[in-house]
């Protein structure tokens, strides 16, 4: 843990039993429900991830026959799945590779070649057609390349991510380059003219995404060039749309052009995330600029508390404990007394809701309905709360490229 942030000994206790909670409430779901979609965000895959890295911090908390049993269905059905990150193929191959990679000795270099050679083939469209951002779209197969690349080639693939996004780019005359949401995009926010561009500000949907996406390109020689300039550019137009000022306030709205920026803060909007990107592309591309910068951006997200970030419940997607460990990444990237406070104030955050209101604290929001309810899930629930709470236990974050965070 960075020496800046300070876990005490009735903590690390409190968050290892909100842990064992979790992972009893989320094996009890999988064991009476067998209706479960295999997906990452949503789904049994993610659940999995879950229950897999709490038996790593305690075998005790786990029952490994359901695991067993419950991987086998994931494994088994795989042919019978769509191709995308959140409920698809993507996600539960990126989980089957995180899971294959945990014992290097062990390491099934085969598992996944038939995975590999589907999305070569499913993929290779120029220009790309569809979704571009993470969660549906194009994006979202990079998670599964870059973390496929730690063992195998994966420059076909990856090719195929640069030229996609290399194709749906704006270039704009200074040498900037954006994405527009595509006109047909279930993410568009201005549907009544869809053929007004659009630039989505947000991980989750936006061109913070497809920096992301690209940055694992920077180590495949044949296509560090390319990846360059697309960050690059990205990155200068990124910087050139921070419009916020106000301390109570983003420096970036949920879409550029906003003339009065409230961007929520999290993983799927923000300027904590926005500032993350920038900085790992400024150490990707030695820009130094582009760190200060993201510096600036994550100490100013620092001041927001849970109004003003609008936090209205504790998953990973947009909740205090997804804060709690976004902050840590970021301070981990560039350390600073700042971004470690802020991370403790969220530590301290969580564990205040858990005393106060023990599980319900940890139940997801509801926009339609606007109550809050269980969710088991990776983004919004029970499993990805788990593994962030983890984190701040053993300091590792790696699992976190699956966002696209690392």
């Amino acid at each position: 843990m960075s020496e800046q942030l300070l876990i005490t000994d009735n903590q690390r206790q409190e968050i290892s039993g909100i842990i064992s909670v979790l992972a009893q409430e989320v094996s009890s779901h999988l064991q009476t429900n067998n209706e479960i979609k295999n997906g990452l965000l949503s789904g049994l895959a993610g659940q999995l991830l879950f229950l897999f890295k709490a038996h790593h911090m305690d075998a005790n908390t786990i029952d490994e026959a359901l695991f067993s049993e419950k991987l086998e269905v994931l494994q088994e059905q795989l042919v019978e799945q769509s191709f995308e990150l959140s409920s698809g193929l993507a996600g539960q191959a990126w989980v089957l590779e995180f899971f294959n990679q945990a014992d290097k000795e062990e390491y099934d270099a085969e598992l996944l070649e038939d995975v590999d050679e589907l999305f070569i083939q499913a993929l290779d469209y120029h220009p790309w057609p569809g979704e571009i951002e993470m969660v549906l779209g194009l994006s979202g197969y990079a998670p599964y390349a870059a973390r496929r690349s730690q063992f195998s080639d994966q420059s076909k693939l990856y090719s195929i991510i640069v030229s996609g996004l290399e194709s749906t780019a704006t270039y704009f005359d200074n040498g900037h380059i954006a994405w527009s949401q595509p006109k047909e995009s279930i993410y568009r926010f201005d549907t009544d003219d869809r053929e007004k561009p659009e630039y989505n500000l947000g991980l989750a949907h936006g061109v913070p995404g497809m920096i992301a996406a690209l940055l694992p390109a920077l180590n495949i020689p044949s296509l560090k060039a390319r990846a360059a300039k697309l960050i690059s550019g990205a990155c200068d137009w990124l910087l050139e749309h921070q419009t916020g000022h106000d301390h109570a306030y983003s420096c970036y709205g949920s879409c550029a052009g906003e003339s009065d920026p409230k961007s929520r803060l999290g993983w799927c909007y923000g300027d904590l995330t926005i500032a993350l990107i920038l900085a790992r592309a400024g150490y990707g591309l030695d820009r130094p600029s582009y760190i200060e910068r993201a510096r600036e951006i994550a100490v100013h997200a620092a001041k927001r508390d849970d109004k003003s970030a609008y936090i209205n419940d504790a998953g990973l997607c947009h909740g205090f404990v997804g804060l709690a460990l976004i902050f840590q990444i970021v301070n981990k990237i560039m350390p600073d007394p700042k971004l470690a406070e802020a991370t403790q104030y969220w530590v301290d955050y969580s564990l205040t809701a858990y005393r106060e209101r023990g599980l319900s604290a940890l139940h997801s929001y509801n926009g339609v309905s606007k109550s809050h309810e269980v969710d088991f899930g990776f983004l919004m629930g029970y499993a990805g709360i788990g593994c962030g709470l983890i984190s701040l236990l053993d300091d590792d974050v790696s699992w976190t490229d699956c966002l696209l965070m690392v």
